[in-house]
């Protein structure tokens, strides 16, 4: 399938037109996707590789929940959390601070129909509020861009950067469920949530940890006293979140934490 779908996109770049692909994942209606390279038809098809994730992410929401989807890529797990359970007052807030996938994200978000559900921001969310090198490696689609894993990239550029805490007081917009995969930063961004979770606490965290950039590390600032930066598990639990489920992704891990 993936086969025929680049061939068609390959036709359409030869005429000046634009792909669009529609795709069924996991059972769901079908979601229709702009696609500007051909890692996203890849992209497309994979996204049963996470169905675990997936899956519990559904499982968690309940009516009416806000959700932060932190590196939102072109969007696809951003339309699936939008459309299931056709909940009319669920709210998305997506970041992705990649140019060429956050237009994607726009234009996917469009042809969905759901403009009145999900609000795409061109952002990083981080520990502190400013701008930051964002390492880029691939074309359009590439979920594998990151703040802190410079290895294997081709060059950087500079993307606006605000915490999550500001964020949400700035917009009054104070997330039920967060889903974090941002290539190495998690404990970034997670630093940059400390207030946040004091304030509002969401109630569901859902985070890819990957073998690259601070791994499984909270950044410095998160280091009591000056000590050695406490691990994502024990940031968390300590702030009274239980590790609820870890799925094993690759060099990685999928986990869910619960407050």
């Amino acid at each position: 399938m993936s086969t025929v779908d680049t061939l068609r996109f390959l036709a359409d770049r030869l005429r000046g037109r634009e792909t669009i692909l529609e795709i069924s994942p996991l059972g769901e209606r079908p979601l229709r996707l702009a696609i500007a390279g051909r890692r996203e038809i890849r992209r497309a098809h994979e996204v049963g590789l996470e169905a675990p994730l997936i899956g519990r992410i559904f499982e968690a929401m309940q009516p009416g929940d806000h959700i932060f989807d932190i590196g939102a890529n072109i969007g696809v797990l951003t339309l699936l959390m939008a459309r299931h359970g056709n909940d009319p007052d669920r709210r998305i807030t997506a970041f992705e601070p990649e140019p060429r996938n956050f237009a994607q994200l726009e234009r996917n978000v469009e042809l969905n129909d759901l403009g009145a559900c999900v609000t795409p921001h061109r952002m990083a969310l981080g520990a502190s509020e400013g701008e930051a090198d964002l390492f880029i490696r691939g074309g359009p689609g590439e979920g594998r861009h990151s703040l802190t894993a410079r290895s294997g990239s081709t060059g950087s550029i500079r993307v606006p950067v605000r915490t999550a805490s500001a964020f949400a007081r700035t917009h009054d917009r104070w997330p039920d469920v967060v889903k974090i995969d941002v290539e190495g930063a998690e404990g970034q961004v997670l630093a940059g949530m400390a207030s946040l979770i004091e304030e509002r606490r969401p109630r569901d965290i859902f985070l890819e940890i990957h073998a690259k950039g601070d791994e499984d590390r909270m950044p410095a600032v998160a280091a009591p006293g000056g000590g050695p930066a406490p691990t994502i598990d024990e940031w968390l639990t300590g702030r009274g979140y239980e590790r609820a489920w870890a799925d094993p992704r690759g060099s990685g891990e999928h986990r869910h934490y619960r407050g």
